[in-house]
């Protein structure tokens, strides 16, 4: 930490050839109020568009790019950040310009308004996707009513009303010493990032962090949610309440989704794909937040085997919490699940990312040996007792967007009335 309270981490790389500095903001799309829905991703947007000393998109980006840096930033429900990675010899550039992206943003009246149309289009553009719109519509359905169930980018009719004053202050509350830290990794010392960092971020303001927001509910079910559209394929996602990243199951439920979607040796593209040729594309994942998460079964099928690869979905799920898994699966994933964390930390982004969100999520890094030890630990009986834990027919949730009417909707609510029994 400086002497001013800039929170600021280093990890030395010096085999490597780059550094990478990522400014990490402890607020996001879910400490918006509902008519705001969209400013977290609206300033990230914005803080691209000028600053004081780089006055334009243009010099922005080459300021970065045009020394073959990267520059990037990415809004979450909890969290921003904005991150460059760059040749060490240009490190302090990179950090120049990220400081002043966060102290000094225009927020150019004339940029604000191209951009809005941009995100209106980014919306828009999500419904043409829809093995990527179903992920969202099983959120908004699961979470609705909470901030959870909206839309990171917002909604058209929020973004639309969304004015310079409103992002302003936002920006200016959240956009602080106290909510935001410096992660930086790379072929640097500590005392040089030190000095470089706290030059490119003098004069951040002090603040206060933001609050915990109220723990959200999910709907119950089985809830079905059925989005009628002609399209080449079904689109679908089976979702559950999940865990929070502080939740002493986490480490089993990060096993047990491994052995369940983790990859073409899961039991999902095992079943689904090779065995019986319902999908192409299946898999699982597990999000968590500070007090919530979600677990999570997607596909894209041909429209006339939806049904039966729902079934098999259940169907596997159920015999995970019955049966539970085996010797050779639990030895396998476990070795899957260290052996990915491990390569992911090759690349200095990598590590200044997974630094930055440890520091925000838990107050400290944890040493890569004590997450490999927790995985290791994890025995069946632990991932079983998960699956039991989180199967639950009460709060299964099921998203589909297809060329399906009544019919299909009658089926696939039978399905879900069977639940997990």
């Amino acid at each position: 930490m400086t002497p001013d309270g800039l929170r600021i981490l280093v990890e030395e790389l010096p085999h490597t050839y780059s550094v990478s500095v990522g400014c990490f903001v402890a607020a996001g799309a879910r400490h918006e109020p509902d008519a705001h829905g969209g400013a977290a991703h609206f300033i990230e947007h914005m803080l691209f568009k000028g600053t004081e000393r780089y006055p334009s998109p243009r010099l922005v980006s080459q300021a970065v790019e045009g020394v073959g840096g990267l520059l990037n930033a990415s809004t979450a429900y909890e969290s921003t950040v904005y991150y460059a990675k760059v040749a060490t010899i240009h490190v302090d550039r990179a950090a120049d310009v990220l400081g002043e992206m966060v102290l000094r943003p225009r927020f150019d009246l004339q940029e604000l308004e191209k951009e809005r149309r941009v995100i209106i289009e980014e919306i828009r553009g999500l419904q043409d996707a829809p093995g990527d719109w179903v992920h969202e519509l099983l959120q908004q359905a699961m979470w609705a009513g909470s901030p959870l169930g909206r839309d990171i980018a917002g909604s058209v009719e929020t973004v639309a009303a969304l004015g310079r004053g409103e992002l302003a202050r936002f920006w200016q509350r959240h956009y602080n010493r106290a909510n935001l830290m410096i992660s930086v990794a790379g072929n640097i010392s500590a005392a040089a990032a030190q000095e470089v960092v706290s030059t490119a971020f003098r004069g951040l303001p002090g603040g206060e962090a933001t609050p915990p927001q109220p723990r959200p509910v999910p709907h119950p079910g089985p809830r079905l949610t059925l989005l009628s559209r002609d399209t080449e394929q079904g689109n679908f996602c089976l979702g559950l309440p999940g865990l929070s990243y502080g939740d002493p199951d986490r480490r089993s439920l990060q096993v047990l989704d491994s052995i369940l979607g983790g990859g073409m040796s899961s039991r999902l593209f095992q079943l689904l794909r090779e065995e019986h040729g319902l999908a192409y594309s299946v898999g699982s994942y597990h999000n968590d937040l500070s007090d919530a998460g979600m677990w999570v079964i997607y596909g894209s099928v041909d429209p006339e085997a939806l049904r039966d690869a729902v079934a098999l979905c259940l169907e596997i799920l159920r015999d995970l919490a019955v049966s539970g898994v085996t010797a050779d699966e639990l030895a396998m994933v476990k070795e899957q699940v260290k052996g990915g964390l491990l390569l992911s930390l090759e690349d200095t982004w990598s590590v200044a990312s997974r630094n930055g969100a440890h520091l925000l999520r838990y107050g400290h890094v944890m040493p890569v040996e004590q997450v490999v030890a927790e995985v290791e630990a994890v025995t069946a009986a632990e991932v079983q007792r998960v699956a039991r834990r989180l199967l639950r027919s009460d709060a299964l949730h099921l998203a589909v967007i297809g060329p399906y009417g009544r019919e299909d909707s009658r089926e696939l609510q039978a399905l879900l009335a069977q639940g997990f029994a």
